[in-house]
């Protein structure tokens, strides 16, 4: 569900920009940004450096797993999750679509 947020001016022109450039809407930009500083955030700092390509991967697979958890998306649509490992899951159902 979408919510409304403020942000600041500099913020919704770099993103804008930053839009336009990676063929993404400003939300969706907005989101990749936002998911990118929660993996930085949640990596653990092991000995050697982890990238941000390495905490994005790593919080994709999280957010596509949960994804197809709750039934939101199927398993042939993701791209950082193997699809063996995606078959291999048990999917849980939202309450509204179990048979009672």
């Amino acid at each position: 569900m979408a919510k409304n947020v403020r942000i600041s001016d500099e913020l919704y022109v770099l993103a804008q920009v930053e839009a336009r450039l990676q063929d993404r809407s400003i939300a969706q930009q907005l989101e990749h940004w936002a998911k990118l500083g929660m993996s930085a955030a949640a990596a653990p700092m092991p000995q050697g450096a982890v990238t941000a390509l390495d905490a994005s991967i790593a919080m994709t697979r999280r957010l596509d797993a949960l994804d197809v958890q709750t039934g939101r998306r199927s398993a042939d649509y993701l791209h950082f999750i193997p699809r063996s490992m995606a078959r291999g899951s048990k999917p849980v159902f939202p309450p509204k679509y179990r048979k009672s």
